[in-house]
């Protein structure tokens, strides 16, 4: 939002905000974690969504709303042609680029290929329900978990995740029967039954997935339009914004300098698969944390994840070193250090840049904070001390910043004692 410039708008829409959460989850009380560092905002998307549009609209985007696209056509010659339904007048877009970003639905084709075990969410919004204060609920039942919270317009969103194998019918009435017989076996969000359910209950699917074409020439998935996941990660929002930037970089790369378009490309694919083995692994944690219902297929079947996920283990018993540097040891980079060149965000543009690459990386990392890390790798000789290292250093980075990469280096077992790894040789970059 401070990027954006709509920190302050933020701020001023009522959103509530709370430093801690009530779980239950891994006991059989309740438990309240707290979150460290600034609380964060728990938004009602439809305001936070509208802030969004505004700063949109202000920053020179048409908007056309209320309005539905459909029928994209990409034609021989380039570009796409969409139909365009805005209050009942129907116009034609042509367009040389198209983003995406129209949700779990989509508004592209494409085959989309779930990586979860199959979720069904139902909820509802309710008003007057008993609860004090703003904290988000979390709860384990035997074949389902429970999540809600407060909004600032004081109704209280609820939410049970299911099997969708345990929800034979999809009929309202249905729904709402199956929706409030999970309330009522909660401990956390059974006093929604002491409120009003003010909208129906509603079903969306929360399984994880993703496209596997997430961008072209001339298009680019974005958001849930590209993947999805499991939203027990607690990363849905973050994920989103972070995707957001990674693909604006993306398309004007695509769109701007031709060059790269392999490297933009091959670049967002990689973020995107990156991105979804990482909340898979953090969901299946979660999931394996919970421990009231050990037995429980529902909770077994989740925690269970697939190997292939799992960054390989290092393989790096040759370079154990102790956990402090001494000043007068003489260093060396590991041997199992290498560059590799890889596509990067460098300023607003993808580009193939040298990057470090090392079994303790989850992957290769080409800037030490704004600093490339080819000429930092390239100017450590070895038998170099922490001093000598520095000096060379100076013309690169201030001290501290300097020092900070030093100990990095150190602590991913990237930079070496001689003393203690006195088998290897000089790397050169």
């Amino acid at each position: 939002m401070v990027g954006l410039g709509l920190r302050q708008q933020v701020e001023q829409a009522g959103f509530l905000r709370a430093n801690q959460a009530i779980i239950k989850w891994s006991t059989t009380t309740e438990s309240h974690q707290n979150r460290p560092g600034e609380p964060g905002f728990q938004v009602d998307r439809g305001r936070f969504d509208e802030l969004l549009l505004n700063a949109a609209r202000e920053a020179g985007v048409q908007v056309w709303q209320p309005a539905t696209v459909s029928n994209p056509v990409n034609p021989p010659t380039g570009g796409w042609l969409l139909n365009i339904n805005e209050n009942g007048n129907h116009r034609t877009l042509k367009a040389c680029f198209l983003v995406d970003a129209s949700g779990r639905n989509g508004l592209l084709p494409g085959k989309k290929q779930r990586y979860s075990e199959a979720t069904l969410a139902l909820y509802g919004y309710w008003q007057d329900a008993a609860f004090d204060g703003p904290e988000t609920r979390v709860e384990a039942a035997a074949n389902a978990w429970y999540w809600g919270a407060p909004l600032p317009d004081n109704t209280f969103n609820a939410c049970v995740f299911i099997d969708p194998k345990d929800y034979p019918s999809h009929s309202p009435e249905a729904q709402r029967d199956v929706y409030r017989q999970h309330l009522a076996a909660s401990t956390l969000l059974s006093p929604c039954l002491q409120g009003t359910l003010i909208t129906p209950v509603m079903a969306c699917n929360a399984s994880g997935y993703f496209c596997e074409h997430s961008v072209g020439d001339n298009y680019i998935r974005v958001g849930d339009a590209a993947f999805s996941i499991d939203p027990l990660s607690s990363q849905g929002v973050q994920t989103a914004m972070s995707g957001a930037l990674q693909a604006s970089i993306v398309v004007h790369t695509l769109l701007c300098s031709p060059a790269n378009r392999a490297a933009a490309q091959q670049f967002y694919t990689a973020r995107q698969t990156e991105t979804v083995a990482r909340n898979r692994r953090w969901a299946g944690r979660f999931y394996a944390e919970q421990d009231l219902y050990p037995a429980s297929p529902f909770w077994q079947k989740r925690a269970n994840h697939n190997p292939f996920d799992d960054p390989p283990a290092p393989s790096i018993a040759s370079d154990m070193q102790p956990a402090t540097m001494a000043q007068d040891d003489q260093m060396q980079l590991s041997k199992h250090a290498s560059i590799v060149s890889m596509p990067v965000i460098k300023g607003d543009w993808i580009v193939d840049q040298p990057a470090l690459t090392h079994p303790m990386l989850e992957r290769p990392v080409a800037f030490l904070g704004n600093q490339e890390v080819l000429p930092l790798l390239a100017s450590i000789t070895r038998g170099d001390t922490i001093a000598m290292i520095l000096e060379k250093w100076a013309h690169f980075l201030p001290p501290g910043l300097g020092i900070k990469a030093l100990h990095w280096l150190w602590t991913q077992q990237i930079l070496v004692s001689i003393r203690e790894n006195n088998v290897g040789e000089d790397k050169v970059f």
